[in-house]
């Protein structure tokens, strides 16, 4: 079996229990607004759901076959509804296409994310990036990792002013520590050894561990969501992962509103874009 066998391969769905301490947890971790979050889950946690059924895509032989080491290219996230804790979401998920271009396999995976009583709350697609045996980021020079709590400011998504068509958002300072990425792994169920153990991550061709790509996609939500009220605020969000962040190294989200709905968004580090994203609100 090879990865294009994958081709319409269904996972789930599966069931995600969403506690209040699972999304404290969450909220805490990834620096979001606690006094806001409760009776409903922030927009970025859909990584929590995509994380109930792609370990089973990424963990499978065929997967293992070629290395075992996947990299996220591209996340889109579509909001349906308000995200509803103290519930069970049903995650099911299905690879849609996998395509084969120069040595690497770009896999594209959907997901849906439903509440209990059946209702769409998420839709969302996955590309990941599976280099043949190879490794899939491109090598830089071995870094010593940073002590376990290490990190830069760390800023809190507290609430700021919607700026106008044209104009900028209020610059975000974010940065986690490789136990920060621990406690996101637990809550979210993303186990990717690349965010925790050395000696995975540089066989993948990194530095040394680097921050889960789809924390660094909250930080930028959150980038958002903090300019705007109500528990759905989001429409849309496509994110493109150009370059990892490193535990401890001092980024920030910057973006500015380019439409009525529209935000264009990034996360800067020592002046890299390492992921530029579209942001759509629901509602303004």
């Amino acid at each position: 079996m090879t990865l294009a066998d994958l081709e319409g391969m269904v996972i789930g769905p599966e069931p995600l229990l969403v506690s209040g301490d699972r999304v404290a947890t969450y909220v805490e971790v990834t620096g979001d607004q606690p006094d806001r979050w409760g009776e409903f889950a922030p927009p970025g946690m859909a990584g929590a759901a995509l994380f109930a059924v792609a370990p089973r895509l990424l963990s499978h032989p065929a997967v293992m076959a070629e290395g075992g080491a996947a990299v996220h290219g591209e996340q889109v996230f579509c909001w349906k509804a308000p995200l509803r804790a103290q519930d069970t979401w049903s995650v099911g998920g299905e690879v849609s296409r996998v395509r084969h271009r120069r040595g690497v396999w770009f896999v594209d995976f959907a997901v849906t994310v439903e509440d209990s009583d059946g209702g769409i709350m998420v839709e969302g697609r996955s590309s990941f990036l599976i280099a043949g045996g190879q490794p899939p980021a491109r090598g830089t020079a071995v870094e010593t990792e940073p002590a376990a709590l290490h990190r830069a400011a760390n800023q809190p998504a507290a609430g700021a002013g919607l700026p106008g068509v044209g104009g900028d958002i209020p610059i975000l300072a974010k940065s986690a520590s490789r136990a920060d990425l621990i406690r996101y792994g637990a809550v979210t169920r993303d186990w990717n050894p690349i965010h925790w153990d050395h000696q995975s991550a540089v066989g993948a061709g990194f530095s040394g561990v680097v921050v889960h790509g789809l924390a660094c996609a909250a930080w930028i939500c959150q980038g958002v969501t903090r300019l705007l009220g109500g528990p759905s605020p989001l429409g849309k969000a496509r994110f493109r992962f150009r370059q990892p962040l490193r535990p401890g190294v001092p980024a920030h989200v910057e973006g500015r509103r380019t439409g009525e709905t529209r935000f264009a968004m990034r996360l800067v580090s020592e002046g890299n874009a390492l992921i530029t994203a579209s942001v759509d609100t629901a509602a303004v």
